[in-house]
Order: C-alpha cells, then sequence, then structure tokens
C-alpha cells in the first residue's frame, strides 16, 4: 500500500489526493487470516509538516471463538488519521534535519510514519496496527437459532457440545488427586486443602 507523493509535496497546503482501496493483505501479518480484500477510501492531505492520510477501510477476518474454539469470521473496520513527514526537502532532495521538521516530536521516532527519499508513503504498518487494534479481544460466535430466529451466544451447537463432553468427563471438583492429571508435582501438596473449610 504504497504511495508516490512527491507531486503532492509540491503543491501548497491543503492539497489532497483521493484513492478507493482493494487490496489483498494474506501477506501482512502471519497472525490475521484475511477472508477478504481491504477496501475503502483513502485521503492524503498536504499539511505544512508533511502529508496526512485518513483511512477508512473494512476487511473480512477469520478469528477463533473465545467460547468453543471454531473459526468465526469478524468483520474489522479500520479506521486511522495519521501525519506522515519526508526525509528529504521535495525541492532539493537534500535530507532533513531533525531540527527543520515542521510537527510533533514523536513523529520523528516513529518510522512507519516517514516518506521515504523516493518520496513513498507507504501505509502498510499503520493498516496492520489498526487493524489488530480493532478486532475484538475475545471474539464470539454470532450464532442465531435457526428455529426461533433469536440471537443467542450460549446456544451455539459447537458450545453446547463442548458443554455436554466436559459434563460427561466431570469436573476437576469432582476428581480425586489420583484422578487428576497433569498436576505440577510442586504444587501437588495443595491439593490436600482443596476441601477444608475456611477459617473465619
Amino acid at each position: 500500500m504504497e504511495f508516490n507523493v512527491a507531486q503532492l509535496m509540491k503543491e501548497a497546503t491543503g492539497a489532497r489526493r483521493e484513492f478507493v482501496l482493494d487490496d489483498d493483505i494474506a501477506d501482512l501479518d502471519g497472525g490475521l487470516t484475511p477472508l477478504s480484500n481491504l477496501t475503502g477510501d483513502l485521503e492524503l492531505l498536504r499539511i505544512h509538516s508533511g502529508v496526512l492520510a485518513t483511512g477508512n477501510f473494512r476487511v473480512e477476518l477469520s478469528l477463533q471463538c473465545g467460547r468453543c474454539l471454531e473459526p468465526v469470521s469478524v468483520s474489522a473496520f479500520v479506521k486511522f488519521s495519521e501525519s506522515f513527514r519526508p526525509l528529504t526537502d521535495i525541492q532539493t532532495g537534500r535530507f532533513l534535519l531533525p531540527e527543520e521538521f515542521e510537527g510533533q516530536a514523536e513523529d520523528l521516532t516513529d518510522e512507519a510514519l516517514l516518506i521515504d527519499a523516493q518520496h513513498i508513503l507507504d501505509i502498510t504498518e499503520v493498516v496492520r496496527q489498526n487493524i489488530w487494534l480493532s478486532i475484538p479481544i475475545v471474539a464470539s460466535c454470532d450464532y442465531t437459532d435457526p428455529a426461533s430466529g433469536a440471537h443467542d451466544p450460549d446456544a451455539c451447537p459447537h458450545y453446547l457440545n463442548l458443554l455436554s463432553e466436559s459434563a460427561l468427563a466431570g469436573s476437576p471438583d469432582e476428581q480425586t488427586p489420583s484422578e487428576a492429571k497433569g498436576i505440577d508435582p510442586r504444587w501437588e501438596a495443595l491439593l490436600s486443602l482443596q476441601n477444608e473449610a475456611p477459617n473465619d
């Protein structure tokens, strides 16, 4: 997601470019599984310190349901507004010194917000970070009962199957210490305290 802003940088403050994006982001991040292209609008606005990029995007992602652990489709809506600064002077090609930069000091240290020496503005990292910020911490099935049409995540068949399996296996509270599996030997002595009543 790279844009050549050489001509935009030569124009007066307030000049703008608008783009409609429909990009494949399969290789954007190994932790993300996109089910669709990233679609939306991008506006690049010439400002005194560089270029202000404003994006409004949507992408469908496959996440793991926090209840039943099955894959679930989630729509991520990505909105951002970031100021990008140039590395070089557009007229002379000379690299700009930090003290010549017109903008906020924190923008100097973020490499994702730099316009490179060839005047290429790359929004890839900004989009990647904002996708992670837009997805839920714990995704869940958006299950609708076909019979009643009611939305009820607790009625998800995968979730109900997991509950049934754990009920058949018995809860850890019903197991004796010898039946408990995977107990770290350093913590085994605490099992004797499990059934003792607390002192008031």
